[in-house]
């Protein structure tokens, strides 16, 4: 398992569900899996 950069984790979001803030804040602090999707639309 690989643990996210720092500096990626402090990177604002923003899209639909996601609360205000940084990466950080919408993974919290228990383990969580991350799926990115691409479109290529």
């Amino acid at each position: 398992m690989k643990s996210i950069p720092n500096a990626v984790l402090d990177r604002p979001v923003c899209g639909v569900n996601l609360a205000a803030g940084a990466l950080r804040v919408q993974l919290g602090e228990q383990p969580t899996m991350m799926v990115f999707l691409r479109h290529f639309g």
